[in-house]
């Protein structure tokens, strides 16, 4: 930073902080402060004002307020002299100023009010306003008025001090008189004038204006006011004529009222809107043009004029067509529009020539108003022509030109049938929008002619299908963009007619995109000087292919497209570019995915050498659906981070506590049902339960009971004939009155449990307890795991209950039929049975 802009930065700072606090003060941060070699600028446009914020630094020369809400300008809205020498306070809503209101900037010479509400009479625009200030531009125009009352005075008196003045604009009431007020205006050399009244216009408003040297005369008539034709004649030296948005009076009287400028030499003529309400369409006749075409003129502007028809030679006759550098025919209804380009081949000096048409200027009467300023206008040096955007998804073919020191390369010859096209080789600007009949299909090479200093072309949404032919004479194009057009097949030949190509937009492709795409290296690997790759809108899910093996590629722009995210391989080939080279990418447009699962994709976006273009216009959908803007990707990777690991933790938590819980209640379970588990195996799985179980069968009985049948008889005809292991409680039990907690270890460490039940059984009240209590105790005990032996005599009794809960048709065996050999048989059987 130099040493004057440090103490221009410094001034600012100063001055803001050394200012007192009051009700009109501003946070500084509401206004843009810009520095370039001329000028300090202070931006306060769009900020919601409604008085002029102070705090400006006293060096400031620019300061714009356009666009807020500021009604008034008071003697203290600049309460200390500044520097500024351009105020613009444009579409406001100011209705006056007070006198002293500009004191503090005795060196304002561009001041712009357009837009506001003030009616230029002595009371918005007081005497002394403009005493002493070196004023040479005022632009009064456009105002937001409802009604301009027949009889509104100018402030005569108000305009007598300015005798700097070189531009005026204003608006102009219905019977306009501009009195001696103004015949201090003797620097005027611009006027310009909006009169939207119903009125006629005629030359006596002006006459005070025929003593100066007027050298631009602008008339705007709203599509309401007529203007007299020979409005001209009290201005005979004029350089730029302009007469717009008129009605009653069509472009053929214009044309012909330029008797006055027969063989004149001037810089620009418009003819904008000029037509009569009813009529349908216009010839541009020879007739028309008898005195335009015998003057030398750099400019000329016939738009909006509803013409259908040039007559040839209307517009291509010497002096007129050696002097003419730049041609706009926009807007009207020419049928022939193509054959307009046969004829730009007869101006030798042509540098620019624009022309659009669309759909509603086909309609007999479009009220489009073109005005003569917009929101830059006071800012710029020079008088230049103001035009509404260009619609979008318009049909499109334009060039431009830069003058290169180098010489240019040859172009190459064809010698097969081609398009053949001629152009003014000094052509710099051209803008071909047509709307009646489309681009042919591209079939055939084309060959241009005079096209050797091209830098950039511009051939957009005309639907054309291009085969793969060869472009003649584009050798030297830098910057080329096909979008909204399709290909058939591979377009390597077509391609390769552009080997100097830096930018190339390949941008909605409307066929055979997928052929460039999935063979990207074949199509575009022979540039070799490449550096921008746009292939927006073409519904791509990753970067094509190889696409950053292209020698020189820097930017890879797949804006608005449908990539999620980009894919592992993509990233890999990416980061092996970006070790040599810097590479960008540009994901604007596309819904990327912030998931969870792709976590691992931000986080490389993070940490990669690859650069990312708008990041943060971003945009990226979570989980939920929700589109989130990432302004900033490193904070937005943590929030996401911190969204999953949350989300994860949670979910991990419930699952640990769940698994926990579940193990501590299945071992709880296990250990209070170790026997139940070891049957289960046993019996589904087949295992050998004598390894299992301590004992084959308990047997249980009275301590009562006569011992020596199940001592002798059953221990004999069990455990010794047959080699079971029986657990027999006068045997295997600690000496003396057993107990519940035996009998149950007994009953669960044995595969199968024996009930010796007789009378004596069913008399002993703390057995039937014992066996009771033990059975309730136990795991899930079912009567398949007891074998009651009973005698006759007990069923002469009651029984009781848990005999009869154990008591089965498969599990009773009389012991008065012990005698047979048989039944020993049957009761082994059921001992080792797994049922």
């Amino acid at each position: 930073m130099t040493r004057n802009s440090f103490l221009a930065m410094l001034t600012i700072w100063l001055v803001v902080l050394g200012l007192p606090c009051s009700s009109k003060m501003y946070d500084f941060n509401s206004c843009i402060y810009n520095e370039n070699d001329r000028d300090i600028v202070a931006n306060c446009s769009k900020g919601n004002f409604t008085d002029v914020p102070q705090g400006f630094a006293e060096n400031v020369t620019v300061i714009d307020l356009s666009q807020n809400e500021i009604t008034s300008i008071e003697k203290m809205s600049f309460p200390y002299r500044l520097m500024v020498h351009t105020l613009s306070m444009s579409c406001n809503s100011l209705t006056h100023l007070d006198s002293d209101s500009l004191k503090n900037l005795p060196h304002l010479s561009k001041l712009d009010l357009r837009g506001n509400k003030i009616n230029c009479t002595s009371s918005s625009l007081p005497p002394g306003l403009f005493r002493d200030l070196p004023l040479k531009r005022l632009l009064l125009s456009d105002m937001n008025i409802e009604q301009i009352h027949d009889d509104l005075e100018y402030a005569e008196e108000t305009f007598l001090d300015l005798n700097q003045l070189e531009e005026l604009a204003i608006d102009l009431p219905p019977n306009p008189l501009f009195g001696v007020g103004f015949g201090s205006l003797t620097n005027l050399r611009t006027l310009t004038v909006r009169y939207c009244q119903t009125n006629n216009l005629n030359t006596s408003a002006f006459e005070v204006f025929t003593k100066f040297n007027l050298t631009t005369f602008q008339i705007n008539a709203c599509n309401k006011g007529h203007v007299d034709t020979n409005i001209t004649d009290v201005f005979p030296y004029l350089d730029i004529l302009d007469i717009r948005n008129t009605v009653r009076t069509d472009l053929s009287q214009r044309l012909v009222n330029l008797n006055n400028y027969e063989n004149a030499s001037m810089q620009r003529i418009s003819f904008i809107a000029n037509t009569a309400r009813y009529e349908q369409c216009f010839m541009l006749s020879t007739n028309d043009t008898r005195f335009l075409v015998t003057m030398c003129v750099s400019e000329v502007y016939l738009v909006g004029n509803r013409i259908r028809i040039i007559e040839g030679g209307a517009l291509i006759q010497p002096p007129f067509s050696q002097c003419l550098r730049v041609l706009d025919l926009s807007h009207n209804m020419i049928l022939e529009e193509y054959d307009l380009f046969q004829t730009l081949f007869f101006y030798t000096h042509f540098a620019s020539f624009h022309f659009e048409q669309h759909e509603k200027d086909l309609k007999q009467y479009n009220d489009h108003i073109y005005k003569f300023y917009d929101s830059h206008s006071i800012f710029q040096d020079t008088n230049r022509m103001v035009w509404p955007g260009n619609e979008p998804q318009t049909c499109v073919f334009s060039v431009s030109a830069e003058t290169r020191e180098s010489e240019v390369n040859p172009q190459s010859e064809s010698s097969v049938l081609a398009y053949l096209m001629f152009f003014p080789r000094n052509l710099t600007t051209l803008y071909f929008a047509p709307a009646l009949r489309p681009f042919v299909n591209i079939n055939h090479d084309v060959h241009f002619f005079g096209s050797e200093r091209w830098s950039k072309v511009v051939f957009s949404n005309c639907s054309v299908v291009a085969y793969d032919v060869s472009i003649f004479g584009l050798n030297n194009l830098q910057s080329l963009e096909i979008s909204g057009n399709g290909f058939l097949g591979q377009p390597t030949t077509l391609m390769k007619s552009f080997p100097n190509i830096k930018n190339l937009s390949l941008n909605h492709i409307t066929e055979g995109f997928e052929g460039i795409a999935d063979n990207i290296e074949s199509v575009l690997g022979h540039f070799q000087h490449l550096q921008n790759l746009h292939l927006l809108d073409n519904n791509l899910t990753d970067l094509p292919r190889n696409v950053e093996k292209i020698t020189n590629i820097r930017l890879i722009d797949v804006s608005y497209n449908s990539i999620k995210e980009l894919s592992v391989g993509t990233r890999k080939r990416l980061d092996a570019v970006a070790q040599k080279k810097n590479i960008s990418v540009n994901l604007r447009g596309n819904v990327l995915s912030c998931g969870c699962g792709s976590l691992e994709f931000i986080s490389w976006s993070m940490d990669s050498f690859v650069l990312f273009v708008d990041g943060h216009h971003y945009m990226c959908r979570n989980d939920n659906g929700e589109i989130i803007h990432l302004t900033n990707i490193a904070d937005s990777y943590m929030k996401i981070w911190r969204s999953c690991v949350s989300f994860f933790s949670l979910l991990f938590s419930i699952c640990f506590f769940f698994l926990l819980f579940l193990g501590f209640s299945l071992s709880l379970h296990i250990a209070r049902n170790v026997n139940l588990l070891k049957r289960w195996s046993v019996k589904w799985l087949g295992l050998d339960f004598q390894q299992h179980f301590k004992y084959d069968v308990f047997v249980y009985h009275s301590s009562k009971d006569d011992r020596r049948w199940v001592c002798s008889t059953l221990k004999q005809k069990l455990e010794d004939e047959r080699d079971l292991r029986l657990c027999i409680p006068d045997r295997d039990f600690e000496p003396g009155v057993y107990t519940c907690e035996e009998v149950l270890g007994a009953i669960n460490n044995s595969w199968k449990t024996i009930i010796y039940l007789t009378q004596t059984f069913l008399e002993d009240e703390l057995c039937s307890f014992r066996l009771s209590s033990a059975v309730y105790l136990g795991d899930n005990l079912k009567s398949d795991r007891f074998i009651i032996l009973f005698s006759d005599a007990v069923f002469r009794h009651p029984l009781p209950p848990i005999i009869n809960q154990l008591l089965d048709e498969d599990n009773r065996f009389p012991l008065e039929e012990f005698h047979k050999s048989s039944l020993w048989d049957q009761l082994h059987s059921r001992i080792l049975s797994k049922d």
